[in-house]
């Protein structure tokens, strides 16, 4: 059966910000020798991945990524009832990536006064806003045989900020790039941090759209290693020394009270042992760096049940 992502569900985060979330269903998972999958979800249970974007609604409005392709009417029927009626000053892609900016174009073309906020040079690295900008169609020059959007573009650095009213967004440069330019982003009033890809994990089917506190049960180990194991399969070869320093970092220098990311729920609880798991999840994707137990990402990640003879 092919999976198929489902409709947009959302909820209030907080005053004028609201979370975004579509869920691919990835069916029942196998157990891993070294996790005992049962702490987290039941044998017959089927496990979601997920897609988020946040929406600020206030006296200026912001879409910080805008989900996936399939969902285009769907999520530019959510913005326009979010905003009863209002318009999108501002439209944030993290990284040009599918699940990420999939929709760009589309909402662009619902609010087509819009503002696309792209991330910049300093972002990425190479000279100037080069290949991937160009591939994009955000340059600077766009190739004559590509439509420009009439929408203002911009590129965005670390450090700049917009205000929006009563909230105040601030562009990350990551600690944990997964792209070669994405940008985190930061909410002052609510002190709320941004990580796109990281920081993700998967859930149950039961508790799409629900607060990691909120979960049937606590978020496991395994959880947040399937996701990064796909997410980042390069962290099989990181040094961690380095990841615990850059964990250390998100710790010391953002210091959150909320934490939302692309793919995961958002965490708004105990954040250190949210941190914590994730150390415990690179540690144990490390060890499956090592040659020996090299597996295929797709079939490491999602391993079909064995079949009892």
């Amino acid at each position: 059966m092919a999976q198929e992502v489902a409709p947009p569900e959302h909820r209030r985060l907080s005053d004028g910000i609201y979370w975004t979330q579509e869920c691919l269903p990835l069916g029942t998972l196998s157990e891993l020798e070294r996790f005992d999958l049962e702490q987290w979800v039941e044998p017959d249970e089927e496990v979601h991945g997920c897609q988020n974007a946040y929406l600020f609604s206030d006296e200026q409005n912001l879409l910080f990524d805008t989900l996936t392709q399939p969902n285009s009417d769907h999520v530019v029927d959510l913005i326009d009832e979010l905003l009863d009626g209002e318009e999108l000053d501002y439209l944030v892609i993290s990284h040009p990536e599918a699940n990420h900016a999939g929709n760009t174009f589309t909402i662009l073309e619902a609010y087509p006064d819009a503002t696309l906020l792209v991330p910049g040079e300093a972002a990425g690295y190479g000279r100037g806003h080069s290949a991937e900008h160009e591939l994009y169609h955000i340059a600077d020059e766009t190739p004559e045989d590509v439509e420009q959007v009439p929408n203002e573009i911009q590129y965005v650095e670390p450090g700049e900020s917009i205000d929006l009213g009563t909230h105040t967004v601030e562009f990350e440069a990551p600690p944990f790039p997964d792209h070669s330019f994405t940008l985190w982003m930061s909410e002052r009033t609510t002190n709320t941090l941004f990580t796109v890809d990281w920081l993700g994990f998967l859930h149950q089917s039961a508790n799409c759209v629900s607060f990691a506190s909120e979960l049937d049960r606590d978020v496991a180990t395994e959880q947040v290693f399937r996701f990064h194991a796909l997410a980042f399969p390069w962290m099989r070869f990181a040094d961690l020394d380095e990841i615990e320093r850059a964990v250390d970092d998100v710790r010391e220098t953002f210091d959150p009270d909320v934490i939302a990311p692309a793919h995961g729920m958002v965490m708004t609880e105990e954040l250190d042992a949210y941190l914590d798991l994730f150390l415990e999840a690179a540690e144990a994707l490390s060890r499956e760096g090592e040659q020996a137990n090299m597996e295929s990402k797709l079939e490491y990640i999602l391993r079909p049940p064995e079949v009892e003879q």
